[in-house]
């Protein structure tokens, strides 16, 4: 018969020992992974809010000291134009101005981002406004593209032919009583085959030429390629029989891509001149 002897109590002990300090060592590098991408995801966070902070920083400083406190939170959407931006908001409020001695007036809007109901912001900064020339340095006449659906300040006009209030926009009633229309249409660089300065120029392609060729030796083959292709009507034993004659097409789709219009690969803008 055997004999089965009992394990001594030490090791007993020691894998007990063994197994909790495997427990420890696991919860431990679990925290640590976990804590490491909740780092990392509330670091992207801070860099989306600090993105966002800086759109509506733009919007402010297009506005300059004439910006309207908006204290209730905003939906960045409304600015962006994006639906996916619905669960980040925007706070911005103005201080009271200062004037030196030059009649110049000076602000500073303090500007708060959050992310869905949270109640603290996730990003704040502040920007200066001042009346001191113009604070985004573009001239009266200048034109800007504008990516956003919200329209800038009332400093600018947007570009689609309207009249300009000689009263409200002197200086820019002094160059011109209508703005220009560029809605639809691309700016082009004066000189070379444009139009005269502001003047539409209709759409155009260069010339496009081919040939092709048809033999009749009793077969009547079809000799064309590129644009052009051919197809045989009509009924017969392609001997040129009555009833049977061929068909030229002319398809540029067979060659480069076709559209209702002529155009580049483009991302639509809108237009807006500086009006005051």
């Amino acid at each position: 018969m055997h004999r089965y002897r009992k394990r001594p109590a030490s090791m007993l002990i020691s894998a007990i020992l063994a197994s909790i300090m495997f427990i420890i060592i696991a919860n431990s590098f679990m925290n640590l992974w976990g804590n490491s991408f909740t780092t990392l995801t509330a670091a992207k966070t801070a860099t989306q809010a600090q993105a966002y902070s800086d759109i509506v920083s733009e919007k402010i400083k297009l506005e300059g000291t004439d910006a309207e406190e908006v204290t209730t939170k905003t939906k960045l959407s409304e600015i962006t134009g994006n639906d996916s931006d619905d669960d980040w908001f925007y706070t911005y409020e103005i201080e009271n101005e200062t004037e030196d001695d030059n009649g110049n007036i000076f602000k500073v809007a303090s500007i708060k981002i959050y992310k869905d109901d949270e109640n603290g912001p996730r990003y704040s900064t502040e920007i200066p406004l001042s009346s001191l020339g113009n604070s985004d340095g573009l001239e009266v006449g200048m034109v800007v593209a504008w990516t956003l659906a919200t329209d800038p300040s009332d400093n600018y006009l947007e570009c689609n032919g309207q009249v300009v209030d000689g009263s409200k926009y002197p200086k820019l009633y002094a160059l011109m009583h209508n703005v220009p229309d560029y809605r639809g249409v691309f700016l082009r660089g004066l000189g070379g085959n444009s139009a005269s300065l502001g003047e539409l120029q209709g759409d155009a392609i260069r010339n496009i030429t081919g040939n092709f060729n048809a033999t009749d030796n009793n077969s009547w083959n079809i000799n064309a390629n590129g644009v052009f292709y051919g197809q045989t009507i009509g009924a017969g034993d392609q001997g040129g029989e009555a009833g049977e004659y061929k068909k030229y097409y002319f398809d540029t789709s067979r060659v480069v891509p076709t559209a209702e219009e002529n155009r580049p690969i483009n991302k639509s803008v809108r237009y807006f001149i500086k009006a005051k």
